[in-house]
């Protein structure tokens, strides 16, 4: 009789297992339904309930018991006040649909006396670690077991068999309780693990992609203040001061993380410009359109690289040169459109898949580089359209986030 009693608590506790870890494996970590993950797991845990109900262990043909409280538990300290209330609920309502007998007022009796106790030790649990939050979970899980098995003895008697199925119970709900917190917690600390892992390397991919982009810039601009010194020192002179003006502004980034803002980038932007409008004259023309708010946050280095393929590998390929547009916006949706436009000798399909396939070809670095940034810090890329003989646009939109709100 005693391993039917625990064959049937066992059969409780595999129902449970499934429909928790389900939700761990298959739904917790798809960022599509992170804003209903609270819900679907709270549904898991009042399914483990119904379950756990609809399966009980039979004492005798009048009294049954389940271990409802390991949900009940789970689905409090995670999910909060609101969700232990509502599956309390769910336990009473449930417990009448199957019968008004003695059973309910022993169920409503233990939720009445416990739940208050493991309400209050919620707040406690959210804000402690592993360890304790075992201590806590195994100190509440006896406190359910005790105040149901006195209420129990109060409205039903005592019996040696009611003491043998209770002994039998408390052991499994407090270790099933233990069990389930201790791997929820070891799953938590190795996901957050992984995910500071995962953003060190993009941290280092950032770090690495933006060291490529200084150095191919100050190659370019040493090789023009070369050749001007040469054929025209005074210009040299005029290229030299503009260079180091960049450098004082470019240099200024000290954080691998820190952003810069959209006023800042533009300073660069026009200090670049300056430079090769001293090598490249009235071949190059500049036109803005800026509109979006100068305090806006954006990663450094985000469009110098664009504006200088525009120039260096749109216009200046053509002798008659060019105009470069430089169009930044904040769109209806609140994320602000960067649009770098030209009207040089374009691109064809093919090129555009090369360039943004590799980093190998020189004139793709910029746009490579910028795209490979992107996706790792919004998850997404620039958009290219060009068409050969008549320009090439580069297109991106990044969240709108402004100085004062993030502290800057």
């Amino acid at each position: 009789m005693d391993l039917n009693i625990t064959k049937d608590f066992l059969l409780q506790l595999a129902l449970i297992t499934t429909l928790i870890f389900t939700f761990e494996i298959f739904f917790a970590e798809k960022s599509k339904i992170q804003h209903y993950a609270a819900i679907i797991q709270a549904v898991s845990w009042g399914l483990s309930i119904l379950l756990c109900m609809s399966f009980p262990t039979y004492i005798t043909s009048g009294i049954r018991v389940d271990i409802r409280i390991v949900p009940l538990l789970l689905g409090t300290l995670y999910g909060g006040w609101r969700t232990g209330v509502s599956l309390s609920a769910l336990i009473i309502l449930y417990r009448i649909y199957l019968g008004v007998d003695s059973g309910v007022y022993t169920t409503i009796l233990t939720l009445l006396c416990s739940m208050a106790a493991i309400i209050y030790a919620q707040t406690f649990f959210a804000a402690a670690g592993k360890n304790k939050r075992l201590l806590l979970a195994l100190l509440l899980s006896v406190c359910y077991c005790f105040v149901g098995g006195i209420t129990r003895v109060w409205v039903d008697g005592f019996s040696f068999k009611f003491l043998q199925v209770q002994v039998i119970y408390t052991i499994i709900s407090i270790s099933s309780v233990l069990f389930f917190i201790y791997i929820k917690e070891t799953v938590r600390e190795i996901t957050e693990k992984n995910r500071q892992l995962q953003a060190e390397a993009r941290d280092a991919e950032i770090a690495f992609l933006r060291s490529q982009i200084k150095p191919h810039f100050l190659y370019n601009t040493l090789n023009s203040i070369a050749v001007l010194c040469i054929k025209d020192p005074r210009k040299a002179e005029e290229l030299t001061l503009e260079f180091s003006q960049y450098l004082r502004k470019s240099f200024d980034f000290k954080q691998l993380d820190c952003l810069t803002t959209i006023e800042n980038e533009l300073e660069l932007v026009k200090a670049y410009l300056n430079i090769e409008k001293v090598r490249f004259g009235a071949r190059l023309f500049v036109e803005y359109d800026v509109t979006a708010n100068p305090d806006t946050r954006i990663p450094p280095l985000i469009l110098q690289p664009l504006v200088e393929n525009a120039v260096r590998h749109g216009l200046m390929s053509n002798l008659r040169g060019g105009t470069v547009e430089i169009s930044i916006r904040t769109e209806a949706d609140g994320a602000v459109s960067f649009v770098i436009e030209d009207n040089g000798c374009g691109m064809s399909e093919r090129q555009i898949e090369e360039i943004l396939q590799s980093n190998a070809s020189k004139k793709g670095v910029g746009l490579w580089n910028i795209s490979q940034r992107l996706k790792l810090l919004y998850g997404k890329s620039i958009r290219i359209e060009s068409a050969v003989g008549i320009g090439t646009k580069v297109i991106f939109n990044i969240p709108a986030y402004t100085a004062k709100q993030n502290g800057g």
